[in-house]
């Protein structure tokens, strides 16, 4: 694939919104097919997900019910310090991308740019 130098064996995907995670599922097993996928829908379950088996990356949302992605990311940087993590929104402000930055992120991809953007962003984090 173009620009993506590692291929992650496994991935965590954490979004609230059950028809985006969906998609996103959808198009992550047809982008990266040999990708283990988890999913996660807020903060508690991506920690247990973690717990169980460290992903390669996390796909983080910024809206999340309970904790945003911003203080997310944070706090599983905290008790996850080598699984990078790259925030995915909508919304794709520089001051977003530069809290994004700050709380740990490994990366920012925003949702419009996902198709062209994210697997790049894996290749280089990896």
């Amino acid at each position: 694939m173009p620009g993506l130098n590692a291929i992650p064996n496994s991935i965590l995907l954490v979004e609230g919104h059950d028809e985006m995670r969906e998609a996103l599922r959808d198009w992550l097993h047809l982008s990266l097919d040999s990708a283990q996928l988890r999913e996660a829908r807020n903060l508690q379950e991506a920690l247990d997900h973690a717990a169980q088996a460290m992903p390669d990356v996390v796909l983080m949302n910024v809206e999340l019910p309970g904790l945003n992605g911003i203080e997310a990311t944070r706090e599983l940087r905290r008790r996850c310090p080598s699984c990078p993590v790259v925030i995915m929104s909508v919304n794709d402000s520089e001051a977003l991308r530069s809290a994004a930055l700050g709380a740990g992120a490994a990366a920012f991809v925003s949702k419009r740019e996902l198709p062209h953007g994210l697997l790049p962003v894996l290749g280089r984090i990896l």
